[in-house]
């Protein structure tokens, strides 16, 4: 009896187990068909939410071609022209629809739908883009622009004013940057100081008493050599370079610090203070060769594995065509970002009419837009032709009314002599000289607040040493561009050749041909050569206000949309829960 009741209960236990596993299998299989169920379900949602992204790319999309074909295009004429757009996806039975308006804070809103399986999973996106007007950049970014080398041993002081602010007194600082652009560009810098950075595709040279207020970046190398004694200042900022360091004995003080890839050289007085305390003074992938006690920091000696690090130092931006990103029309990496050679040659053929303009013997002439008149002297008056200025095809010439073309008057070249003056009132006057110009022997040209000259020449352009220009509003005349500006396409040795001993504002745009600045006087403004040579001792001071000439193509010459932000939101159709 005993054993019969023992294998009653065992088999009350085996149906209790069972019963228990059947309800663990059970609540596992649901568990698992809600697991499945919510998966697909979570599928559904994102095969309809990359649906919505899709739908806002094809938009914006349409609408930045929409700009690109037509400039003139402000934004709600784009939105206007644009319509809803449709489109599937590549699994099946997946679509979209987008639609763009102006919200209420003035952005660019697209509203996208993405869908899949009969509607059954929906999403709805907002994507928000801002809209930015063409806007060309200014040609004139430096104080100094050599394409293929500086050389500024015998120049005066390189710094910046604001003219929009006051004059040079008022509003000098330290923003007289110079640089080059070509591969292996060097610049050489000896007398006074530059107020500015340096960027050199070559080496840096910095000899006698020269000093740099700002910062040093070469490709080439920095050589520091000169120097009163070990007290003198010579950099008033940080070294970086990829190639090498010298520092000759007798180089003064770097106030930063610096960072080379390549070797180091460096003797006795020469001295990194790093007063910032931007980590470690010097970093250097190369060798080290140090002669002073001080050449130290924190007790370890430049020597140590901690300084001998290549620093990676960045490339300058060179002309090079192959490097990734290059633009031919940015006037960082292209000596001439604006192609003059083939707009001059087309202007010129467009021009009808050439006059030789020679002026002398104390004659007088004024210009204005439209005619020249003579006020003394033997010289006929002279009408202006009309024909399209590609430097003016940005910023129209005052007056306007010949748009789309500007009022020219046509030279075969211009001299002026003997105590002649010339006058420019009245707006945008505009020459252009297939041949040389000359000012010499006390002429005197003058031009009026509120107007401006724009010289372009193709031959070889000179302002003799007892010569005048006299610019009575420097900066941007009311059409936006500079007071005086002279765009050169002369190829070869000197075609541009400032000698003047009084002072001379102009923005010069010259970057086939050697720049010379030998006069005493002081230059205002930017120049902008193949090479230039600054040696008479002149200051140059670059007016900043021209880095707002919008007159250079490698800015945004097209409106552009841009991205803002974006949302997902409940779809208008689908119901609540």
């Amino acid at each position: 009896m005993k054993r019969i009741s023992d294998k009653g209960f065992t088999l009350v236990i085996v149906l209790i187990l069972l019963g228990i596993s059947s309800v663990v299998v059970l609540s596992s299989l649901r568990e698992n068909v809600v697991q499945e169920r919510l998966s697909g379900n979570f599928q559904k949602k994102i095969n309809s939410r990359l649906l919505a992204e899709k739908g806002v790319f094809e938009q914006a999309q349409a609408m930045q071609q929409k700009l690109n074909d037509d400039s003139s295009l402000d934004m709600i004429q784009m939105v206007a022209d644009s319509g809803v757009i449709t489109g599937t996806g590549e699994v099946s039975d997946s679509k979209f629809s987008s639609s763009v308006a102006i919200n209420a804070a003035g952005e660019i809103e697209i509203t996208s739908q993405g869908s899949r399986y009969d509607d059954d999973a929906q999403s709805n996106l907002v994507a928000r883009y801002g809209f930015v007007p063409a806007s060309p950049g200014s040609l004139f970014t430096n104080a100094l622009v050599g394409c293929v080398g500086l050389n500024l041993r015998g120049s005066g002081v390189i710094d910046s004013y604001d003219s929009d602010l006051g004059t040079y007194d008022e509003t000098n600082t330290s923003e007289g940057d110079v640089a080059t652009i070509d591969e292996d560009a060097d610049v050489s810098v000896g007398g006074d100081s530059i107020r500015g950075d340096i960027k050199a595709t070559g080496i840096v040279y910095l000899q006698s008493d020269g000093i740099i207020l700002g910062d040093i970046h070469s490709n080439g190398g920095v050589e520091i050599s000169g120097g009163r004694d070990t007290s003198t200042l010579r950099v008033e900022g940080n070294v970086r370079t990829q190639g090498d360091f010298s520092y000759q004995r007798g180089g003064g003080h770097i106030t930063g610090y610096v960072r080379v890839n390549g070797d180091v050289s460096m003797a006795q007085g020469t001295f990194i203070d790093n007063i910032n305390a931007e980590g470690l003074d010097i970093l250097y992938g190369g060798s080290g060769s140090f002669g002073d006690s001080a050449h130290a920091q924190g007790g370890s000696a430049y020597t140590a594995v901690q300084f001998n690090v290549n620093p990676e130092v960045e490339a300058v931006s060179t002309s090079d065509p192959t490097l990734p990103g290059y633009d031919p029309t940015n006037p960082d990496t292209s000596c001439d970002p604006i192609n003059i050679p083939a707009r001059v040659i087309n202007l010129i053929d467009d021009t009808t009419s050439y006059t030789n303009f020679a002026l002398g013997g104390g004659a007088v002439y004024a210009f204005e837009p439209k005619q020249g008149q003579s006020i003394s002297g033997s010289f006929s008056d002279l009408t202006a032709t009309t024909d399209e200025v590609f430097i003016f095809s940005g910023l129209p010439q005052i007056p306007a009314d010949a748009a789309p073309s500007e009022y020219i008057f046509g030279f075969t070249g211009v001299k002026l002599s003997s105590n002649a003056a010339v006058t420019i009132d009245g707006g945008d006057v505009i020459w252009v000289v297939d041949g040389q110009f000359d000012m010499q022997n006390n002429s005197k040209l003058t031009v009026k607040a509120g107007s401006s000259l724009t010289i372009i020449t193709t031959g070889k352009f000179n302002i003799g040493a007892s010569a005048k220009v006299i610019v009575e509003d420097q900066g941007l005349a009311p059409s936006g561009h500079p007071a005086f500006q002279v765009f050169s396409s002369f190829v070869g040795n000197d075609g541009i050749l400032i000698q003047s001993d009084s002072q001379l504002y102009a923005a010069i745009y010259a970057p086939l041909t050697s720049v010379k600045l030998t006069g005493s006087g002081a230059l205002f403004g930017t120049v902008r050569g193949a090479s230039v040579n600054a040696n008479g001792g002149s200051g140059i001071h670059f007016d900043s206000a021209l880095l707002n000439a919008n007159n250079s193509p490698g800015g945004n010459l097209k409106p552009k949309i841009v991205f803002l932000g974006w949302y997902y939101k409940v779809p208008e159709d689908e119901p609540i829960i």
